[in-house]
C-alpha cells in the first residue's frame, strides 16, 4: 500500500509538471536536491554503550508553489529522503547503521521578504512520510531482518529558511522533526521512544 501511495504521488506531480506553465507568475513547478544529516530523537534513541552520530544521506524531489501576493507562498513537495541512525561503540568494537528511505510529502507555508533579486524566506508546515525500505548493517555487513523494524508511515513538522535567487533558483536549510514513535512493536509491547530527526540542505530550480 505504501509503495502504491508513493507511486501515485509521484505520478500526479509528474503530470502537473508536464502541463504548460500558467501565464500567471504566481505558480511554479520545480525540482530540488541536496543532502541529509539524520539523527534520531527520543529517550530510547540513545545507547549507553555507543555514541549516536549523524547519518549522511540524500534528499531530492519535486515541488509545486503557489504565490499569494509578494510575501506568502504555499509550497507542496514530494521528496525522496534518506533517514536512519549511526551508532559507534564507545570502545570502537562495532559500528551499527540503520538505513530508512522514505517518500515524504511536506505542505509548507513560506513567508518572504520581497527584496529585489535575492529574497530571504522562512517556512514551516506538516509532513507525512511513507517508508520505502529499511536495512540494518553492523561493521559493514547487512543483518537479515525477519520483521519490519520501523512502521510503514511517519509524520512530523518541518521548519527552516532560505533564499530565492531570482525567480528560478533557491536554496534552503530545514529540520524535519518526527512526531511519531517509529519502531514497530507487537501487541502488548511498550512502544520505544525513537523518532526520526533530519537536518537537510537543498538547491531548487523552478521552471
Amino acid at each position: 500500500m505504501k509503495r502504491l501511495i508513493a507511486i501515485l504521488a509521484i505520478a500526479v506531480f509528474a503530470g502537473l509538471m508536464a502541463l504548460p506553465q500558467p501565464a500567471s507568475a504566481g505558480v511554479q513547478f520545480g525540482i530540488k536536491a541536496g543532502g541529509n544529516m539524520a539523527r534520531p530523537t527520543g529517550l530510547d534513541a540513545q545507547d549507553p554503550l555507543a555514541t549516536l552520530k549523524n547519518k549522511v544521506g540524500f534528499n531530492g524531489g519535486l515541488f509545486l508553489a503557489f504565490d499569494f501576493g509578494r510575501v506568502v507562498t504555499v509550497q507542496w513537495e514530494v521528496l525522496y529522503t534518506m533517514k536512519g541512525a549511526t551508532y559507534v561503540a564507545l570502545d570502537d568494537s562495532f559500528t551499527d547503521k540503520l538505513y530508512a528511505d522514505y517518500i515524504e510529502v511536506p505542505l509548507l507555508l513560506k513567508l518572504k521578504i520581497p527584496t529585489p533579486i535575492v529574497q530571504p524566506f522562512v517556512f514551516a508546515g506538516p509532513t507525512v512520510g511513507f517508508k520505502l525500505q529499511e536495512k540494518l548493517e553492523s561493521n559493514g555487513e547487512e543483518i537479515p531482518i525477519t520483521q519490519d523494524l520501523l512502521k510503514n508511515n511517519d509524520y512530523g513538522a518541518v521548519f527552516g529558511g532560505g533564499l530565492n535567487l531570482g525567480r528560478n533558483f533557491m536554496v534552503d536549510v530545514r529540520y524535519s522533526l518526527g512526531m511519531q514513535k517509529v519502531i514497530s512493536t507487537f501487541e502488548g509491547e511498550v512502544q520505544p521512544d525513537f523518532k526520526n530527526g533530519v537536518w537537510s540542505a537543498s538547491i531548487g530550480i523552478a521552471f
